[in-house]
C-alpha cells in the first residue's frame, strides 16, 4: 500500500512541475518562434533577391523617392511577400536615411501605434502627411513604433560584410512582441539599400490570452504540487506509524520465540528433574527403614550430587528467562575474552590445555547484556575445555565485519561427529554422559535474544570453531 500512494505522489509531483513548466515556456516565449526566425529570414533573403541595386531610385543626402519608384518598389515587395502571410516589409535607403515601397497587414496602424504627433495636426497637415506616407497608394514608412527598431536593423544589416547574412531580431515593443530581419540588397559593398521584414508574433489579445492560460495552468500545477506535499505528508506520517507498529511487532515475536524455545525447555526439564528427584525420595526413603548407622558418607554424597545437579539445572534456566530481559549497554569482547581465559585456566591446566587469546585492538564493543554474555562466553570456553581431556590449545579471538563483533572459540579437540552437527544447538542434546545438553542451546538463545547468533564452522577434520556474534554498538565503527 505505502508504495502505491508513493508512487501516486511522485506521479502527481511529477506531472504538476512539467505542465508547469511547458506551460510556463509556451506562454513565455511561445512554441512558434524558432519557426517565425526561419520564415523572416527566407522572406528577407528573397525579397533582398527580388530588388535589382540597378533598378533602385537615386540615394542622396536630402533626396525623396518619387512616388512611381516607390509604387514599383512597393510591387516587388508585395509580390514577394504575398507567398509569406503575416510577413510586412520594405525598402530602406541609407543616404537618404528614407523608407520606400512598404507593404503592411493593416492600411492604418492600430489606434495604440499612431505617432501622437498626429493628434496635433491640423486637417489640411494631416491629409498632406497621409498623401506622403500613402504616395497615391503605396506606404512609405513602417508602422511608427517600429520604425526606429528596423532603421536600426537595415543599418546593421548594411555593415554586415559576408553577403547572404540575415540576423533576426525579436523584440517587445509596445504591448506586442515582433521579429525584424534585414539584408542588404545586392553583392555589392557598402550596398546602396537595405531590405526589411516583420512578423508580429503575438499582439496585445495574443499576451492576454497566453497569460490567463499561464494563470490557469499555473494554478493548477501549484494545486498538483500542494496536494502531491500534502499526500508525500501523510504517507510520511502513515510510514513512521507503520514502522512504530512493525517494531512494537518484531519485540512481541521476540518475546513469543522467547516463551516459545522456553516452554520447549520446559519439556525436557520435567525428565532431568525428575532423575535427580527420584534419587533423593530412594535415598530417604531408604534411610528412614535402616538405623542411622546407613548414613553413610557415599549415601549423603549422591544426595549432594543429586542437589548439584538440580542447581545447575535451575540456574541455567534463569539465565535463559532473563536473557531478552537485562538492560544492554557497551560491552567490551576484548575484556571478555580475557576473562573467560582467566577463569578456565585452572582447569585448562589440569587437563595439559594451553588458552591463547588474540584480541583485534580497537575492537568495537558490542550492545549486550553484560552478565548473559559472560555467560555465553563461559559456557563455550568450558565445552571447548571439556572437549579435550587429553590436552590441546584453547584459542580465544575476536574480530569485527560489518557492523557486528564476534568472540571466535575454537579448540583442537575430536571435534563435532558429523550426524551431531545438526542437533549441537537442540535443548538436552548432548555427547558427554555427564553434561546437560542445554550449554549451547542457551549460548545461542542469548545471542539471537540480543539480534546475533552462535554458529559452528563447518570446517572439516578434528577441532571446533564456535563463533559468538553479536551487534556492534551504535555509533561504533563497522
Amino acid at each position: 500500500m505505502a508504495r502505491w500512494q508513493l508512487a501516486v505522489v511522485a506521479a502527481l509531483f511529477a506531472v504538476s512541475l512539467a505542465a508547469l513548466a511547458a506551460t510556463s515556456g509556451v506562454a513565455l516565449w511561445g512554441s512558434d518562434e524558432l519557426a517565425a526566425r526561419d520564415h523572416l529570414r527566407a522572406a528577407a533573403a528573397e525579397l533582398a533577391a527580388a530588388h535589382d541595386p540597378a533598378a533602385l531610385p537615386p540615394d542622396e543626402p536630402g533626396a525623396v523617392v518619387a512616388d512611381a519608384d516607390n509604387r514599383r518598389l512597393a510591387a516587388v515587395t508585395r509580390g514577394v511577400l504575398a507567398a509569406y502571410p503575416g510577413v510586412e516589409g520594405g525598402v530602406y535607403l541609407p543616404a537618404s536615411d528614407q523608407f520606400a515601397g512598404a507593404v503592411i497587414l493593416a492600411t492604418d496602424p492600430p489606434a495604440a501605434e499612431k505617432d501622437p504627433k498626429d493628434k496635433a495636426l491640423g486637417k489640411k497637415e494631416k491629409k498632406e502627411a497621409d498623401r506622403k506616407a500613402d504616395g497615391a497608394g503605396g506606404r512609405r514608412e513602417p508602422p511608427p513604433l517600429e520604425t526606429a527598431s528596423i532603421r536600426q536593423q537595415c543599418r546593421d544589416a548594411l555593415a554586415v560584410a559576408a553577403a547572404g547574412r540575415v540576423a533576426v531580431e525579436v523584440r517587445d515593443i509596445g504591448p506586442s512582441r515582433v521579429a525584424v530581419a534585414a539584408a542588404p540588397v545586392g553583392a555589392g559593398r557598402p550596398a546602396r539599400a537595405a531590405v526589411w521584414v516583420m512578423t508580429r508574433l503575438t499582439g496585445p489579445e495574443q499576451q492576454k490570452a497566453r497569460l490567463a492560460r499561464l494563470q490557469v495552468a499555473t494554478g493548477v500545477s501549484l494545486i498538483g504540487v500542494v496536494v502531491a506535499l500534502g499526500l508525500a505528508a501523510g504517507l510520511g506520517w502513515s510510514l513512521r506509524r507503520e514502522s512504530r507498529r512493525q517494531a512494537a511487532l518484531r519485540e512481541d515475536l521476540r518475546r513469543a520465540e522467547h516463551l516459545a524455545a522456553l516452554g520447549r525447555l520446559l519439556a525436557g526439564v520435567a525428565h532431568e528433574v525428575r532423575n535427580p528427584l527420584a534419587a533423593i525420595r530412594s535415598t530417604v526413603q531408604l534411610w528412614e527403614r535402616l538405623p542411622a548407622q546407613a548414613r553413610t558418607p557415599e549415601s549423603l554424597a549422591a544426595v549432594v550430587g543429586a542437589v548439584d545437579r538440580l542447581n545447575d539445572l535451575v540456574g541455567r534456566l534463569l539465565l535463559f528467562a532473563r536473557a531478552g530481559h537485562e538492560p544492554r549497554r557497551a560491552v567490551d569482547l576484548n575484556a571478555v575474552a580475557a576473562e573467560t581465559a582467566e577463569l578456565l585456566r585452572a582447569q585448562a591446566d589440569a587437563r595439559g590445555v594451553a588458552v591463547v587469546t588474540e584480541l583485534l585492538p580497537g575492537l568495537p564493543p558490542a550492545s549486550a547484556a553484560d552478565s548473559a554474555v559472560r555467560q555465553a562466553a563461559h559456557n563455550l570456553g568450558l565445552n571447548a575445555v571439556q572437549a579435550m581431556p587429553g590436552g590441546g590449545t584453547l584459542t580465544l579471538s575476536t574480530r569485527a565485519a560489518g557492523g557486528r563483533v564476534e568472540l571466535v572459540v575454537a579448540d583442537t579437540g575430536p571435534g563435532v561427529p558429523a550426524d551431531a552437527r545438526e542437533r549441537v544447538f537442540e535443548p538436552f542434546f548432548t555427547t558427554r554422559p555427564e553434561g546437560t545438553g542445554l550449554g549451547l542451546a542457551l549460548c545461542r538463545e542469548v545471542a539471537r535474544q540480543h539480534g546475533g547468533d552462535v554458529t559452528l564452522d563447518p570446517a572439516p577434520g578434528p577441532g571446533a570453531t564456535f563463533r559468538l556474534i553479536l551487534p556492534a554498538a551504535d555509533g561504533s565503527p563497522p
